[in-house]
Order: structure tokens, then sequence, then C-alpha cells
């Protein structure tokens, strides 16, 4: 592949900035919002296809592994070509996935349904790279933390929307999801404005690379800095995909929820993430910066995790599965805006993806993990452990420092 073109204008005005950051908050909320729509209900599909528990499990695991390959590709090429057409890929690919997963007859298809939504899903760290571009440094936590507000919002919509939609039928989520893609492709298409144009003078600052390796081999897992922020994304999303796996086994166990309980609960947690991600990351970061603030999100994140399966009150459980949930929404995004801050000028897309590729991975193995250890060791084990990994964590971050673009 040749050297990018530089992409030579000004700088936009801020009101075009704030505009944009809107535009794609909106575009982030309703990819997720149809992300959560279908996929909350997919082991019932599956089941209703005849897959048994062991294809379930692959058919999940089916789009973080192609996510898992594809995110840093993808985040090298918005580096090269632009965040504006892998935003769209992004879109077109999940619009094309959820009407292969309406379509499905067999496992077969719903498997590719999943690897091609996957493949192609690389809204999220394209997304933290497009606001890192028109943001400044210092309020770059706050614009990271928007984008995991959008998640954890379309996450705690979606679902509600879906068993509404699907209760006549499994596959009309997944037709509205598919359609609702297309829409938002659309919206995308003739609002959102390529964010490479305001920075183009870190696309020129980025060192000529030619050829498949930069592809396969990304620049940023050679940054001891990098490497350290993510193994942290890794650990932190280990720990709350171990979380999200077992919580329903543990809430019926242990504190005697039914399937509304569990799922009041969830939404509690879905709320207090999208509120430490859309409006406390920003103010704390600029008084404690992103190394405090992932720290006090570890430590936020493991006390509400190690003793969550040791109680029977409804108030204690739902206490810490908030402190949980904010921990997690303090970590993540600062994560993100550390990233962009650290990778060198024009790799930034580069870096998200890689650190998209360490959340997907977390997202296959915590589920397995948490799994074993509930069954093995018993209910309160994924939570104990999280804690345990939550310390492993704050020993790698004890490294990491603030820095400035």
């Amino acid at each position: 592949m040749g050297a990018p073109q530089t992409l030579r204008t000004e700088a936009s005005p801020r009101p075009a900035a704030r505009s944009a950051r809107l535009i794609l908050f909106v575009t982030v909320f309703i990819d997720l919002l149809g992300f959560g729509i279908v996929i909350p209900f997919l082991p019932l599909f599956a089941a209703r296809l005849g897959v048994g528990a062991a294809g379930v499990g692959l058919v999940l695991a089916a789009y973080s592994g192609a996510q898992l390959l594809s995110a840093p590709v993808l985040g090298n090429l918005s580096d090269r070509v632009g965040r504006r057409p892998i935003l769209l890929l992004g879109l077109a690919g999940s619009a094309v996935g959820y009407l292969l997963y309406g379509d499905a007859s067999s496992f077969l298809w719903l498997l590719i349904s999943r690897i091609v939504h996957g493949a192609c899903a690389g809204t999220v760290s394209t997304a933290q790279a497009y606001m890192s571009d028109v943001t400044p440094p210092e309020k770059r936590a706050h614009a990271m933390g928007l984008i995991g507000a959008a998640f954890g919002l379309g996450f705690v919509l979606g679902p509600a929307l879906g068993g509404l939609l699907g209760h006549s039928s499994l596959r009309v989520p997944a037709y509205f999801a598919s359609g609702l893609a297309a829409a938002n492709f659309l919206f995308a298409l003739y609002s959102l404005p390529e964010s490479l144009a305001v920075v183009s003078s870190e696309r020129s600052a980025k060192p000529r690379r030619q050829g498949l390796r930069t592809l396969v081999i990304p620049s940023g897992l050679t940054h001891p800095d990098l490497r350290r922020l993510f193994v942290l994304a890794f650990l932190c999303t280990l720990v709350f995909a171990a979380f999200e796996t077992t919580f329903a086994l543990v809430a019926a166990a242990r504190y005697g929820y039914g399937p509304r309980a569990v799922g009041g609960a969830l939404a509690w947690a879905g709320i207090a993430q999208a509120l430490a991600q859309g409006f406390l990351v920003g103010k704390l970061a600029r008084n404690l910066g992103e190394s405090r603030l992932i720290r006090l999100g570890m430590i936020a994140l493991a006390i509400g995790m190690g003793p969550l399966a040791s109680f029977s009150s409804s108030a204690w459980l739902l206490s810490l599965l908030g402190l949980a949930a904010a921990g997690y929404g303090f970590a993540n995004p600062s994560i993100a805006s550390l990233l962009s801050k650290l990778a060198s000028p024009g790799s930034k897309g580069e870096a998200l993806g890689v650190n998209q590729s360490a959340l997907s991975l977390a997202r296959i193995a915590g589920p397995l993990i948490g799994g074993v250890a509930y069954e093995s060791l018993g209910p309160a084990a994924p939570y104990v452990g999280g804690a345990l990994v939550m310390l492993v964590g704050l020993i790698v971050a004890r490294d990491v420092t603030d820095a400035a673009d």
C-alpha cells in the first residue's frame, strides 16, 4: 500500500468540532443500540435452530475473534485513508451481518453472520480515534467517555426494545437492527465529516511504511508504554466480561433474583457505567489525570467485584454493582484517552485498534475463565478472582504516567 496523501486544510473551528462530536455520538449510540437489540437474544435464537450450548459459545466468540484480528488492520487503514470510510464500513458491515443473522436457518449461517459483523466492527476504536482528532488533549478523556456512554446507553435501551420486537419472532429484532444500521450508514454518509482534515499535520508527520507487515505487526506493540495500557485494558475487560457471564447465575443463587430482577440490576449497572463515562470522567481526569483515574477505576472495580457474591441483601448488591460498573467506566475511557496521547502522530487509529483487539481477546477469555471458575470453585470465585486480577493491574499501572500530545 502506497504512502498516504496528506490532507492540507485549516483546522476546523470549534463549533464544527463540537457538531462532529455530537454526530459521532449519535452514530455510535445507534450502532450499539442495534447491537443491544439483537445480541442478548442470540442464545435463544440459536437454540431454536437446534444449536447446543457449545455452538452458542462458538457463535458468541466468533464476533470477538473476528474483531480481534481485524481491529488493528482497520485502525491502521483509518490512519491512512481516513476515519470516515472505516466508520462507514463498520455500519455497512453491521447492516449485512444483522441481515444474515435474521435469515439464518442453520448454525453455519449464524456463525458466518457473526464473523462478517465482527470483521467489519471497527466502529468503536475508529470513533475513539475520530474523537482524538477533533478534541484537544485536556478534553480527551471526556470525549472518550462520551463514546463509552453511547456504548452503555445502547446496551441499556437495546435489550428492552429487542424484547418488545421479539415478542412474535426472534428474527424481527435482527431485521430491525439491520434496517437501523442501514439508516445509520446513510446518516453518517451525509452528516459526518472526515476528521483527519482537522489534523493534517499529524498525517504528514507519520513515517512512510510499506507492505503487508504494517498491517500484520502493529507498531504499537513495540512501544512499552502502550503495551502497559493494552495489558490494563485487557485485564479490566477480562474481569468485567467474567462478571457479565456469571452474574445472572449469582443473582439467582445468592439473591433469589428472577429474569426481570436480573435485567433491572444489569440496567442499573449500565446506567452507572454510562454516568461515570459520560459525566464524571472528564471532570475527574482534569483534576487527577488519566493515569490516576485508571488506578482509581481499578480500585473501585476490585472493591465492587470482590464481595459481590458474598451477601444476600439487594442493597449491598446494587451498591457493589454500581461501584464496579463505575470503576470500569472510569478506567476504560481513560486508557483510550492516554493511548491517543502516547501514540505517535498519525498512528492513533492503529493504537486504538490494537486496544480494541485486547478488549476482544478479553471478551473471549473472560466468559471462559469466569464460567470455569464458577463451576469448579464456587459462585464467589469469579468475583474474588477478579479483585485479585485488579491488584495485579495496579502493579502494572504504577509505571503509567500522563502525557500530552
